[in-house]
């Protein structure tokens, strides 16, 4: 930090706006422990012991405005013999007791002649706003195999609800995808499926669902629908443009954070325009643009959004920048790059500040209201007021003043950190 931290006696941390109280902020810890702080004093309020799986991987645990905290397995591929020998099971703190659930994965093999039919099934669960429900979301995938090659594939995407135990199953949605032949021999090479997106918050009023295709070498993203609660029912509303990879949103959905990742493969990070936009009710602002700002097209070294946050009133957006080079470490020349010693100094002075945390509004043009290097995002408080880490502490930090009220609260990674 090159600003020096203010002292604040006591008196006037419990002078914290009032939103910041209606907020609640936990971090994961050692061994297994979400702990949660007051944000006005940043005082120990709350202790909840959580499986130690959850340490391993944050992008797994999720939690919601009452406390409620869900851990989901793991989706990505077994490397160890422990992996794989871990139970696929959701584990849920309902705010007064631990529980786990079965989400019923299912991998049937019947034979068929000289061919194997294949149904899979691994749904995946998701808090509640309200705290009375879980959310599923599954791709429920009937296949024809012969000899290890994956022939066609014929899946339909389901989204239900159920009660807290995992009971009184209500469906929301399901769309059956057209039987897709798998021309690869692999099905994920070519055929679509279904990927679920909701607020950190938990699900509320509405949810999205994307049809992508994994491919060979990278994603294609074909759509993206809406579904919200119109009346009692969850209707399906199409979007102008598939979302790559949702960021935030506004409560119903009308606004909506997206970033559009870098397309690279093959051993390289920069092959196309990392870009984060702002969709209002369908029409796009761009609020970052890798190659406008920081002209690297030359070298490999990308520059994107890895989280970004709507203030309250909608009329901000803040995020973090982060890159996939080091600014002490050798950057190669990009595919189709040439050597440019201005341009590389460039990116050499910006490595050096990031990751960074930047304001702006969301009105057209998105103006830089605040930059913050050396920091990352945790969210918004109020409509002036932000939650950073900063050299591996939480700061409050005041948009409009530029004033920062330190905390105690030492955290390794801005992953382990939920602000509600």
């Amino acid at each position: 930090m090159r600003k020096a931290c203010q002292w604040i006696i006591p008196v006037l941390l419990l002078a914290a706006p009032l939103v910041a109280q209606e907020k609640r902020l936990w971090v994961l810890r050692e061994p297994g422990e979400m702990i949660e702080y007051d944000l006005a004093t940043f005082a120990v309020k709350n202790r909840v012991k959580v499986p130690p799986q959850a340490l391993k991987s944050p992008a797994n645990v999720s939690v919601n405005r009452l406390g409620q905290i869900l851990v989901v397995p793991s989706t990505t591929p077994a490397v160890t013999d422990e992996d794989a020998a871990a139970p696929h099971r959701v584990w849920l703190w309902n705010g007064q007791a631990a529980t786990t659930l079965d989400p019923g994965t299912v991998h049937n093999t019947e034979q068929r002649g000289s061919n194997q039919v294949v149904t899979e099934s691994a749904p995946v669960a998701a808090l509640s706003a309200d705290g009375a429900h879980l959310y599923w979301f599954d791709n429920h995938e009937r296949r024809l195999d012969r000899e290890e090659i994956n022939l066609s594939t014929t899946i339909t995407w389901q989204a239900w609800r159920t009660d807290l135990n995992g009971k009184n199953r209500e469906d929301l949605a399901s769309v059956k995808l057209p039987e897709c032949t798998c021309g690869t021999g692999v099905c994920d090479e070519t055929c679509p499926v279904g990927a679920f997106w909701a607020p950190d918050e938990g699900v509320d009023k509405f949810f999205l669902m994307t049809q992508y295709i994994a491919g060979q070498t990278e994603r294609t993203y074909k759509s993206t629908t809406l579904y919200g609660q119109e009346g009692g029912k969850w209707m399906a509303k199409p979007l102008p443009q598939a979302l790559e990879e949702p960021l935030d949103a506004s409560p119903s959905g009308e606004v909506i954070v997206t970033a559009i990742p870098d397309a690279a493969c093959c051993g390289w990070s920069n092959q196309s325009n990392d870009q984060t936009l702002v969709l209002v009710n369908g029409k796009s602002q761009t609020i970052f643009d890798e190659f406008a700002t920081y002209k690297n097209s030359d070298y490999d070294v990308s520059f994107f959004t890895s989280n970004a946050k709507l203030s309250p009133d909608l009329k901000s957006a803040a995020m973090t920048i982060s890159s996939t080079a080091q600014a002490n470490k050798p950057i190669q020349l990009a595919e189709e790059g040439q050597a440019n010693p201005e341009e590389s100094l460039r990116i050499r002075k910006t490595l050096a500040g990031l990751p960074a945390v930047a304001v702006k509004m969301v009105a057209e043009p998105a103006k830089q209201v605040a930059f913050l290097p050396h920091a990352s995002l945790v969210g918004w408080l109020d409509d002036k007021e932000l939650l950073i880490l900063e050299d591996h502490v939480l700061v409050v930090y005041n948009v409009g003043s530029g004033a920062r009220r330190k905390s105690t609260v030492k955290v390794d990674d801005v992953a382990q950190v939920f602000l509600r």
